[in-house]
């Protein structure tokens, strides 16, 4: 969507208003050897066909005011900021349609001073109205760009079996974006695995891991991978993406067809319960290792710990978002009595007893961590083993394009390579995040290789606005060079391999260093690290390329 960025505004001129008395006459060659900032006058007569702006001088005579009946109106209309007329005028009569009334005669350094004032008030109030239009654009923008990332976020999570009928989850997050991730897929063989993680913070900044971690996840579930390579891969994925003072603490766990052995891995997440549905707490699923992110992957422990499920039972994974719930009488719940509530409540059917009761117990307090809870019953899962599709990756294919300035200004190259991927079956669920990594691919070669802008221009309140006013501009000017894009697929290895290359400046990716989440801008790179694989810049050729693994 264009939005229009309005110009700065040079200062408007004081405008003076003189009707055709003798008074006015006079009264306005003495204001003019005032010397005062930018002041024109003007007849009343011309007035209204000059489409003259605030802030506005009326300097009429007592007569002229009288005489005219619907010239209070022309005034309040008009914006008039102050009125200069004879001391007979009813002054009171006028302060309803006009702020100021100055009765001549007054001393010429007192009236110097009210014309200076008005024109400073005027042209803060114009300062005020530009800042509150460009906060207002960046509003906007910020939460089309939200927008945006929720999609992609819910995209990225559609495949998430949240529904899956022996699960009940209470998922409350502090603000639009969720630091806490739940996360259900089903196995090749009738398994579940679920994933409960909880990220450094809250907001956008952590819910970004959510798209790697997710990303995975899927990817691993339908392989039937082991838990301890899964986490393994977590870490590696997480030791990629996160700043140093961020790190991701899970529990991962898997449930046979036959719901009767669990096997899980808890790295810094409270301890999980196993209970029975007679309230009984059986086991606790303790942390035994460090969390994701923090370790090196030569040092990180994936060692997991399997056990035998009693008959009807249950285990509750959460985040510490719910033994540090804080009450309407400013107590932490803690662990012991989220214990009694699952011993009070434990079959599946009260769990909205449970959620009612945390809900009680906090009342109005403001969340001030994001809450997640979830039960998973051990039972039979109901899932049946899925059948290999034979050679469904049989068929090795590469697409290249070369895109001139002509195509660069009028097509989204992008969306039409997207939607010629989108028709082999294999592809089409990895969509939104093929388009992901392509779109920030492209848009680098784009705008840092030919179009030679800067990111960082994008800081300051008017930041977003100039650096995409530029982008607009410098790529309608824009009258030589390419991108080239090449796609290819090798069956053997299932993986895609990306290039992209430009014939500008071009854009370090490989090199660059990692980003600051918390910042407003430039967390693409980031994205685009955590989604690939191999990630390289080839200065000579000006060419970034990476692997996605399906």
């Amino acid at each position: 969507m264009e939005i229009y960025i309005e110009p700065p505004i040079d200062k408007a001129p004081t405008w003076l208003i003189v009707d055709d008395s003798t008074f006015a006459q006079d009264v306005a060659a003495q204001l003019q050897q005032l010397g005062l900032k930018n002041l024109k006058i003007s007849s009343y007569k011309n007035a209204h066909q000059l489409h003259i702006r605030p802030p506005l001088i009326w300097l009429m005579s007592a007569a002229t005011l009288n005489r005219q009946t619907d010239i209070a109106q022309q005034a309040s209309q008009s914006q008039v900021g102050l009125l200069i007329t004879e001391a007979d005028v009813n002054i009171d009569a006028w302060l309803a349609c006009v702020p100021d009334v100055l009765l001549w005669p007054e001393p010429l350094g007192l009236v110097h001073m009210r014309i200076e004032l008005l024109r400073r008030l005027y042209e803060n109030e114009s300062q005020v109205e530009a800042m509150r239009r460009s906060l207002a654009w960046h509003k906007a923008r910020v939460e089309r760009e939200h927008q945006l990332v929720e999609h992609i976020f819910q995209n990225a999570l559609s495949r998430n079996y949240l529904d899956f009928e022996f699960v009940q989850t209470y998922l409350t997050p502090v603000s639009k974006f969720n630091g806490d991730l739940c996360l259900i897929s089903p196995g090749p063989l009738g398994n579940i695995y679920m994933l409960m993680a909880d990220f450094t913070g809250h907001g956008l900044a952590p819910a970004t891991g959510a798209l790697p971690l997710s990303q995975a996840f899927f990817a691993m579930s339908d392989r039937g991978v082991s838990v301890a390579e899964m986490v393994t891969e977590f870490n590696y994925r997480m030791n990629r993406l996160l700043p140093n003072d961020m790190f991701c603490a899970a529990i991962l766990l898997e449930l046979s067809a036959n719901g009767e052995r669990v096997t899980y891995w808890n790295g810094g997440m409270p301890p999980a319960l196993l209970f029975n549905d007679t309230g009984e707490i059986l086991r606790r699923l303790n942390p035994g290792h460090m969390a994701l992110g923090v370790v090196d992957d030569d040092e990180f422990d994936s060692r997991v710990t399997t056990f035998r499920t009693p008959a009807r039972s249950s285990i509750a994974l959460f985040t510490d978002g719910v033994t540090e719930l804080l009450g309407h009488q400013h107590q932490f719940l803690g662990s012991e009595a989220l214990e009694i509530l699952l011993s009070k409540y434990p079959k599946a059917e009260e769990f909205t007893q449970i959620v009612e009761a945390l809900e009680g117990f906090r009342g109005e307090t403001p969340l001030h961590d994001d809450l997640s809870l979830a039960i998973l019953q051990c039972r039979a899962t109901g899932l049946g083993a899925v059948q290999p599709e034979a050679d469904i990756y049989g068929l090795p294919f590469e697409i290249k394009v070369e895109l001139t300035p002509e195509h660069l200004k009028t097509i989204d190259p992008v969306s039409h390579i997207l939607a010629a991927l989108s028709q082999l079956p294999f592809l089409r669920r990895h969509r939104t995040t093929i388009y992901l990594f392509l779109a920030e691919a492209f848009n680098n070669a784009l705008e840092h290789g030919l179009l030679g802008l800067d990111s960082s221009i994008k800081q300051d309140v008017d930041g977003f606005a100039h650096y995409y006013q530029q982008r607009h501009e410098r790529l309608a000017e824009l009258n030589q060079g390419h991108i080239t894009i090449s796609v290819a697929f090798d069956t053997k290895q299932r993986q895609l391999r990306v290039s992209v290359a430009d014939s500008g400046h071009g854009f370090a990716a490989a090199n660059a260093n990692k980003h600051d989440l918390t910042k407003s801008y430039g967390r693409g790179l980031d994205l685009l690290r955590q989604m690939t694989s191999n990630l390289r810049w080839d200065q000579e050729k000006r060419e970034v390329s990476f692997n996605y693994q399906l």
